[in-house]
């Protein structure tokens, strides 16, 4: 039997959560505040999933983003060059995004987001979310202290490489510890195709997430750095919105196993019509939209419990492996399972004293 069109949200149970945040003057709709989730990746494109860009009334924040590959320019995405296309905008979609008509284009029977209209820094920082080149780590590294530098409480990346070469200069490690000192909370893509977990999420100091499928089975097994996954969320058949190409753009499909799920886009993939996609890179959204839920849900408590900053990383990491929903199937080897939000956000904070520090990731590779 198919799932669910919104089974992802249902699993993790990301409306029950909602439910639990503040909420604005009369409304349903979450407030906020202050708090931001950089986003690192392709950039964005101009679809409505996130708001209305003519009066001016969305969420994301590219005004407050970051464009590596044209330096001087708002973090919008061309489209046109090989690589990963629109990659940024299919992930933030189900970050943040909502369920809207577009011209000639119906609106999705479903939400698409985990947290709708949360607050979102889009940088721009690959062409591809393979890091495999040096430049594009030390692109993710300037996004990294960007999003620090900015503020943001949570750093959002759907991107990854499954091998460091010695000889890599550590400038994306130096920035995770950078970060994870401040108290972000640093969320990174476990990866698939390659039968091992990617950097960033490899490292000891962001959250490392895997993907599941409808029948909460794990997506894609990995033989090394299964270790480092920290939690499980859904990663195949997910509603995502696709992007919306800017009139006069000659979009470029996604190469080949660049963008996990490039199957399921649509004929037109640059149409912004709402489809299915797959891939860690979308899990990584369902716990980055959970860390955000979990900071605005508990500031106040969290802030009185840790007088280290790099000790909320460690209880919200402590709190996803304690709260989360059993896997069907053999269980990882590290006891880790599928993310429940609506858990996450009740669960009693761990003490300060039981928390331990990461190792420095600085010099990690392999």
């Amino acid at each position: 039997m198919a799932a669910e069109r919104d089974w992802n949200l249902r699993l993790v149970r990301s409306r029950e959560a909602r439910r639990l945040l503040p909420k604005q003057p009369g409304t349903e709709l979450v407030a906020w505040g202050d708090l931001r989730v950089a986003h690192l990746d392709t950039g964005y494109t101009e679809h409505p999933t996130f708001g209305d860009w003519t009066a001016g009334a969305v969420w994301l924040r590219p005004a407050e983003g970051l464009n590596r590959r044209e330096p001087g320019m708002p973090p919008l995405d061309p489209l046109s060059y090989e690589g990963s296309p629109g990659h940024g905008t299919r992930t933030s979609s189900v970050l943040c995004g909502e369920a809207v008509a577009l011209p000639g284009v119906p609106a999705p029977a479903a939400e698409i987001a985990v947290a709708p209209r949360l607050p979102v820094i889009p940088c721009r920082v690959v062409n591809s979310v393979v890091l495999s080149p040096e430049p594009n780590r030390e692109a993710v590294a300037a996004g990294i202290r960007h999003a620090v530098a900015r503020r943001c409480q949570v750093v959002s990346m759907s991107l990854g490489v499954p091998f460091m070469p010695p000889f890599a200069t550590g400038g994306m490690g130096h920035a995770v510890d950078e970060a994870y000192e401040a108290g972000v909370i640093l969320v990174a893509a476990g990866g698939q195709v390659v039968d091992s977990v990617c950097y960033p999420a490899k490292y000891d100091r962001t959250i490392g997430v895997g993907g599941i499928t409808a029948a909460r089975r794990i997506w894609f097994k990995y033989r090394a750095g299964r270790d480092m996954i920290d939690v499980w969320a859904p990663a195949a058949d997910v509603l995502r919105a696709n992007p919306l190409a800017a009139v006069g753009t000659v979009p470029i499909r996604p190469i080949e196993g660049s963008d996990p799920g490039m199957s399921a886009l649509s004929s037109d993939s640059s149409s912004g019509d709402y489809a299915k996609g797959a891939g860690t890179s979308y899990a990584t959204v369902h716990v980055a939209g959970a860390a955000a839920m979990w900071l605005l849900a508990r500031g106040a408590d969290i802030a009185a419990t840790y007088t280290e900053p790099w000790q909320r990383v460690e209880a919200f990491r402590r709190l996803l492996r304690s709260t989360a929903q059993p896997i069907t199937g053999p269980a990882p080897p590290n006891g880790t399972a599928i993310l429940d939000i609506h858990a996450l956000l009740l669960a009693d904070l761990p003490a300060a004293t039981t928390l331990a520090k990461a190792p420095e990731d600085k010099h990690k590779f392999g």
